[in-house]
């Protein structure tokens, strides 16, 4: 499927991200394959195959520089990282290119970075997340919730946003352990300044919710479906 990378099928769909209480909007940039026959291909089909045979931090790459050029028109992006991506100081060299090359403001990129990334290294991780606020890149901690040194994260790491994992979202008027949980995640995002994203919103009921608990701000399907970029204006 990545057998010759120069036939240039890799593709990104593009995912607003809408503020509820002030802010910019934002989108974020979600990878995808263009099949042989024309199909598109989810990335949990091929980056498998990339990390097996080490192709993965190309594929990082290649999303960097479509994700600088977004952000040199003056769009608010996001990108992520995969985790083989977060201890390579290397490619802090390799954004701060890009972005200049683009004209790009580094703030205007907001680069996503899993738990499980992190708790695989943690100190490669703060490193990283270092050289990145330092370019001027801002940083969110995705699928927040999930991993078992969570709020750990919070003070050890320079982060922008915390993006609430999706299976808190998902249902949540329905789930009272959700709910709690999302309230507190907002509250304490709050307290150490930090901004929060919920994902998965898939419904009114629930972006009222997230409204009410100071969320700031909403991804999913009831705010957009993911679209490829070549479309958007």
């Amino acid at each position: 499927m990545l057998d010759d990378p120069g036939e240039d099928r890799l593709t990104l769909y593009s995912q607003p991200i809408v503020p509820l209480s002030g802010g910019q909007p934002s989108q974020e940039l979600l990878l995808r394959m263009i099949g042989t026959n024309g199909e598109v291909i989810a990335p949990g089909s091929f980056l498998p195959v990339a990390e097996k045979y080490g192709m993965i931090a190309e594929i990082d790459r290649w999303v960097i520089s479509q994700a600088a050029r977004l952000a040199g028109s003056g769009q608010n992006v996001e990108a992520n990282l995969s985790a083989d991506s977060i201890g390579d100081l290397s490619l802090l060299t390799f954004i701060e290119h890009e972005l200049r090359d683009a004209g790009a403001d580094p703030a205007n990129l907001v680069l996503e970075i899993t738990e499980t990334a992190l708790m695989k290294d943690i100190e490669a991780g703060k490193a990283f997340i270092t050289g990145l606020t330092d370019i001027g890149c801002r940083v969110a901690l995705d699928d927040f919730g999930t991993g078992f040194a969570s709020f750990t994260y919070l003070k050890t790491f320079e982060l922008a946003y915390l993006k609430i994992d999706v299976d808190f979202v998902r249902k949540l008027p329905a789930d009272t352990s959700n709910q709690h949980l999302v309230r507190a995640i907002a509250g304490l995002a709050k307290d150490f300044g930090y901004e929060t994203i919920a994902e998965g919103v898939e419904d009114p009921e629930t972006l009222a919710m997230l409204v009410d608990y100071g969320v700031d701000f909403a991804q999913g399907f009831h705010i957009g479906h993911p679209r490829p970029v070549s479309e958007l204006p």
